[in-house]
């Protein structure tokens, strides 16, 4: 009697195999997808940042802008609508500028969701600071963002 084909046990230790590599691979899938999200934020104030100091030097009285309607580069909102105010989202990040116009700025991106981290840049002295408030739970999986990035945290 010829009978082909696989037994329970062959199928049970090929379907716990691709469980262990599925664990193994999904976290780290998931922090490197996170950090990309992050390099956009850092993209995205880095630029905000530049168009800061260009006005600052043209500017006769030589301070920052307080609103991103006076700077010149333009962003939109998730709708496609120009930003004119202090503050926008992005798919990914809520993004604001705040601070007073003689240096003590900062350009903070909030992560939207269940990923609650906060990058923060600083218009003095362009230091760029990470806070991760994931620790344990929802977001855990991204846990240790700053460390990957390789941003100091705190404060400037």
């Amino acid at each position: 009697m010829n009978k082909k084909g696989f037994t329970l046990i062959e199928l049970l230790v090929v379907v716990l195999i691709i469980g262990i590599l599925a664990a193994v691979a999904l976290p780290q899938y998931f922090k490197a997808v996170e950090k990309s999200r992050a390099t956009e934020a850092l993209s995205i104030m880095g630029s905000v940042a530049a168009a800061m100091e260009r006005a600052r030097l043209v500017s006769s009285q030589n301070v920052y802008p307080t609103s991103l309607g006076s700077l010149d580069i333009e962003f939109s909102d998730v709708n496609g609508s120009p930003v004119s105010g202090s503050s926008w989202s992005t798919n990914n990040f809520n993004i604001s500028v705040s601070g007073s116009d003689t240096g003590s700025g900062v350009i903070t991106a909030t992560r939207n969701g269940s990923s609650a981290y906060t990058l923060a840049r600083y218009y003095y002295t362009g230091r760029v600071v990470c806070n991760d408030t994931t620790g344990t739970g929802a977001g855990a999986s991204v846990s240790g963002i700053c460390v990957s990035l390789g941003l100091p945290t705190g404060s400037n």
